[in-house]
């Protein structure tokens, strides 16, 4: 069995008005996520990260807050196929006021989801625990989260 090498991907939680927070709902999985994708050669990861957050939910005009670090999911195998494990490289942003989310590509849906709700929403759809990673990261980085949509 030969196993792909790890993909290198960027991505962001995305701010919107009144302590929400943009998800995206994946074609392929059908499971709520940050935006994100692989990064392309000469990209930084935080050019990675906005041309992602970008491409998935038209969102543009993006004030960058933090960098949240890096985390890994890890090698998955459904159906015979094996999907290659991911670093992910995330980063906090906050959108323009109003913004309105216009999902493109490979997303079937986007939506600006409160604080209060991320943990019933992130990673839900089918397989959820291909992305456990997902949402254990978030919980290490929930706090700066919250302090960053009480500085307005």
């Amino acid at each position: 069995m030969i196993i792909p090498p790890e993909e290198k991907c960027a991505g962001g939680i995305a701010l919107g008005d009144h302590g929400t927070i943009a998800l995206v709902k994946s074609r392929a999985s059908g499971t709520w996520l940050f935006p994100k994708g692989r990064i392309e050669p000469g990209e930084t990861d935080e050019e990675a990260a906005r041309r992602e957050i970008a491409e998935e939910t038209g969102l543009t005009d993006l004030e960058y807050i933090d960098d949240l670090g890096v985390f890994h999911r890890p090698y998955d195998q459904y159906d015979g196929v094996i999907r290659p494990g991911k670093e992910i490289r995330m980063f906090l942003f906050a959108a323009a006021s109003k913004s309105e989310l216009a999902p493109t590509k490979e997303i079937d849906d986007a939506q600006w989801t409160s604080l209060s709700r991320i943990m019933n929403v992130l990673g839900v759809g089918e397989r959820p625990e291909r992305f456990a990673a997902d949402r254990a990261w978030f919980t290490t980085v929930f706090e700066r989260v919250r302090h960053a949509i009480q500085r307005d």
